[in-house]
C-alpha cells in the first residue's frame, strides 16, 4: 500500500477508497457518515474503559440469567445501532482505546465478525455484499483516523466541506 496522505482519497483496492483524516475524535462521525437514514452502525470490539483496569461490571454470565456484578478487565462489545440511535448516543460513547465503526446499509448478520474478516483477502467484497457503506478506524481520540468506503464520491464530498478543509476536526 502506498504512503497515506492527509485528506487525499486513494483507491486502496478494487472499488475501495480510503483517506487519512487530520487528528480528530469520534465527534467527527456525524459529519462523515453516509446520509443513509435507514442504515446501521456496527461498533467492533467497542471498549469504553481504559486499556488496563479492573472494573466491577454487571455482566450476563449465561443466557437467560440476570446480570451479576463481577470484577472484569478488557470488556469489549460488538454493538449495533440504527443510525439515528447511534447519533443520539454518540456524545455518551467513550473510546479511550479507539473506535472501529462500520456503517452498513442493513443489520449485520449474526455470523459476520471482524475476527473472521481481518486477514481475509476478500474482506471488502464480503463487507460490500453485506451492505458496507463506510469504515472509520480511530486509534484513540486526537489521532489520525483512517476511513474506507466503496463510495469515492462520498469521501470527496465530505473532504470538500469547510470543516474538513480546515483540518481542525472535532
Amino acid at each position: 500500500m502506498s504512503e497515506r496522505v492527509l485528506h487525499v482519497v486513494t483507491e486502496i483496492g478494487p472499488g475501495v477508497f480510503g483517506t487519512l483524516l487530520a487528528p480528530c475524535s469520534t465527534r467527527v462521525l456525524p459529519h462523515l457518515l453516509v446520509p443513509a437514514p435507514t442504515s446501521f452502525v456496527w461498533l467492533v470490539a467497542y471498549h469504553p474503559h481504559h486499556v488496563m483496569e479492573w472494573l466491577d461490571l454487571p455482566l450476563l454470565l449465561a443466557p437467560n440469567t440476570a446480570p451479576r456484578t463481577v470484577r472484569a478487565r478488557l470488556p469489549r462489545y460488538d454493538l449495533q445501532f440504527e443510525l439515528a440511535e447511534f447519533l443520539d448516543l454518540l456524545p455518551e460513547l467513550r473510546a479511550p482505546a479507539g473506535m472501529l465503526a462500520l456503517q452498513m446499509a442493513r443489520p449485520v448478520s449474526d455470523t459476520l465478525t471482524m475476527e473472521r474478516l481481518a486477514d481475509d483477502p476478500h474482506r471488502w467484497s464480503i463487507l460490500e455484499r453485506n451492505g458496507w457503506l463506510l469504515s472509520f478506524d480511530l486509534p484513540h481520540d486526537g489521532a489520525h483516523a483512517w476511513v474506507e468506503s466503496p463510495d469515492r464520491e462520498h469521501l470527496h464530498r465530505v473532504l470538500d466541506t469547510p470543516l474538513f478543509q480546515s483540518r481542525d476536526l472535532p
